[in-house]
């Protein structure tokens, strides 16, 4: 075999590459035209700052009117803070009453009426609890039996008389 007929078929194969490889490839594009001219010389643009809107004043919130006083507490009942000691028994004084044999207090309580009661003084008994027993205070008790003697001194068996103190009745008064 000659040279020539051994470069055929490389020269078809070749081709066959060639013309298949040119299918996939796109056409190039035309390359942009550029035109360059001469222009003036460059001009400063400096930008005008925007003014800034100045805030409307508002106006002062007005302050909360003050809240109104509480109106003032009901009127307490006179023994309902344990006694009182201004006056005795009347119209609107509460009765009497006995809570029961408490600590310093176990003495037996007979009731005389609505507002009165007769109490024997036990062994260990205190004047304080025995008022606190019948929602009264030590002052109350005092001025009904103690006028003339010394409250501490209490003995068992004595008997006291539970009530208001009307106003004759005063410490140490009348002895």
């Amino acid at each position: 075999m000659n040279r020539a007929q051994r470069r055929a078929p490389l020269v078809v194969i070749a081709t066959v590459l060639l013309v298949g490889l040119s299918a996939c490839v796109p056409a190039p594009e035309p390359a942009p035209t550029v035109t360059v001219t001469q222009s003036a010389p460059a001009v400063t643009i400096t930008p005008t700052p925007t003014p800034t809107p100045t805030p409307t004043p508002t106006a002062a919130a007005e302050p909360e009117p003050a809240p109104a006083p509480e109106p003032p507490a009901p009127p307490v009942s006179p023994n309902a803070m344990g006694g009182q000691t201004d006056g005795g028994n009347t119209a609107t004084t509460p009765w009497v009453s006995d809570s029961g044999p408490q600590q310093f207090a176990m003495g037996p309580a007979v009731a005389l009426n609505d507002y009165e009661y007769s109490y024997t003084v036990a062994s260990q008994d205190q004047v304080l609890a025995i008022a606190s027993r019948f929602n009264l205070q030590v002052d109350d008790v005092v001025r009904v039996n103690f006028r003339c003697s010394d409250y501490l001194e209490v003995q068992p068996g004595d008997v006291l008389d539970i009530r208001w103190p009307v106003d004759s009745e005063q410490i140490g008064g009348g002895c």
